[in-house]
């Protein structure tokens, strides 16, 4: 059963009892107050008249009459003074009694004394239920007649008052029940609106463990409901960052492969070219240990740069603290870059024209990772390029340019080259070994120095790719 079904029914079930609960209490009441009224009337009743007959009798002087007579005077004046509800007793016989009922004197005089009522004072015994009637008797001992041995009783009919609490009952029932068919309705109205936001609660996870993480609640109140509603929101934001971060995660594990594999291709062929070379030409010493020097050089390089990859792709998590910074001549990086790509353009039967820089210019940088994008820079040249073309490289105070003359690169995808695993041409891409990771990892690496990447293109005319320094790489 759901929750709204459970609480309706128990507010209901509340009412319900609260109602039979004032009902019972009004009946209880109504009768409770009721026989004391009636007691209090019949006590004063029975009091007053006695007095009345009692002056009456005491007029007549009929303490002075014969016995027999006595009894037929106090016997008349009683009826005329107590009418048809009252009962008259001489030591202990019934001597009128002008009620429709059979009084029992031994109970009633069995109830004072149980009571500790004085025998000169009025007792009320019941009510008593004879057939259909409630009868309240008002009784006294002794009646102080002038004349001992009488005792009389009074009877008082409360059975109006019995019907009057079952009346109260009886309508009372029905109005609690067409009240509370109203009041259960709005009730059903309210709590269902009350409850409505725990619906939408509900929903809401399901959409999470559904993956929809961008799912939110309207927050309908500042109430109890309204702040859990608000936690959610905030618990389905925090859920849907740390999914975010999970998928940069796993996005940056797998750019983190092809990064590896990307930039170790350049030096594993220039390493394998070198290593072929000694095993299939015979050279000079002075030529092998050059090979060797630098197969050793290009494989300490690797090494590097598999470190700097990690910091690249945010697994280290460490803002770049990884970095060797130092003011490095571009005169002397160029000819590291010359010296690098020298295998790669042999293949390509291509020409590396190197402007000279302005002698003494120097940049502050971490001297791998430049090196790593001018390759990366002369790679994506030698792919756009054909056979026998040329690459400029240059540079300047603003920053470092390397310029082709291929095939170019059209306008519509000119923002989209330096996402990572994008290539303008897949197929052209992976035939040529690319993996649509050399522009990505410049940009990163542009970044990391503070610089900006600038990509001129015109298809059909060339490239022109501009490292602007930025404050870190400032000459």
């Amino acid at each position: 059963m759901k929750l709204f079904r459970k609480l309706y029914l128990q507010v209901v079930l509340g009412m319900a009892v609260l109602a039979a609960g004032l009902l019972t209490f009004s009946a209880v009441e109504v009768k409770r107050q009721g026989l004391s009224e009636s007691r209090h009337y019949g006590e004063e009743q029975a009091e007053g008249n006695a007095r009345l007959l009692r002056e009456k009798l005491a007029e007549e002087k009929i303490s002075v009459l014969e016995e027999n007579i006595r009894d037929i005077v106090v016997s008349s004046s009683f009826w005329e003074q107590f009418g048809s509800m009252g009962v008259l007793w001489k030591e202990g016989e019934e001597v009128r009694n002008l009620t429709p009922y059979d009084l029992d004197l031994r109970l009633l005089e069995d109830l004072r004394k149980e009571a500790g009522i004085p025998e000169t004072e009025v007792f009320t015994g019941g009510p008593f239920r004879v057939g259909e009637r409630r009868l309240l008797t008002c009784y006294r001992a002794e009646a102080g007649f002038g004349v001992e041995g009488y005792s009389f009783a009074v009877v008082q009919d409360v059975t109006m008052i019995y019907r009057r609490a079952g009346k109260l009952i009886l309508y009372g029932t029905g109005a609690a029940f067409a009240l509370l068919l109203l009041v259960g309705f709005l009730l059903y109205r309210i709590i269902y609106r009350m409850l409505r936001p725990l619906e939408e609660l509900k929903c809401g996870a399901a959409d999470l463990a559904a993956g929809k993480y961008g799912s939110r609640i309207l927050v309908r109140g500042k109430d109890e409901i309204g702040d859990v509603t608000e936690s959610f929101n905030r618990m389905a934001g925090e859920v849907e960052r740390h999914v975010e971060a999970l998928r940069e995660a796993n996005e940056k594990q797998k750019q983190l492969l092809g990064s590896l594999a990307h930039e170790m291709k350049t030096p594993l062929t220039a390493m394998i070219g070198n290593a072929d070379l000694l095993l299939t030409v015979r050279l000079e010493e002075k030529q092998k240990e050059q090979s060797l020097t630098y197969i050793l050089e290009e494989a300490r390089r690797l090494a590097r740069l598999s470190e700097k990859m990690l910091e690249l792709t945010g697994l280290y998590e460490n803002g770049g603290a990884g970095a060797v910074w130092k003011r490095v001549e571009l005169d002397w990086l160029f000819g590291k870059l010359a010296a690098s790509a020298a295998f790669r353009l042999k293949e390509k039967d291509m020409v590396l024209e190197i402007k000279p820089p302005e002698e003494g210019l120097s940049a502050v940088m971490d001297e791998d990772l430049m090196e790593s994008l001018l390759l990366n820079l002369v790679d994506n040249a030698c792919k756009a390029s054909s056979r026998g073309a040329r690459i400029l490289v240059s540079a300047d105070r603003r920053g470092v340019y390397v310029e082709d003359f291929g095939r170019g690169i059209p306008e519509a995808e000119l923002k989209r080259v330096t996402e990572a695993f994008y290539m303008v041409d897949k197929a052209r891409g992976r035939s040529s070994g690319g993996s649509g990771l050399g522009l990505a990892l410049c940009l990163q690496i542009a970044k990391l120095h503070g610089g900006e990447l600038l990509i001129e293109s015109r298809e059909g005319e060339g490239t022109k790719v501009s490292l602007l320094w930025g404050d870190a790489g400032a000459p």
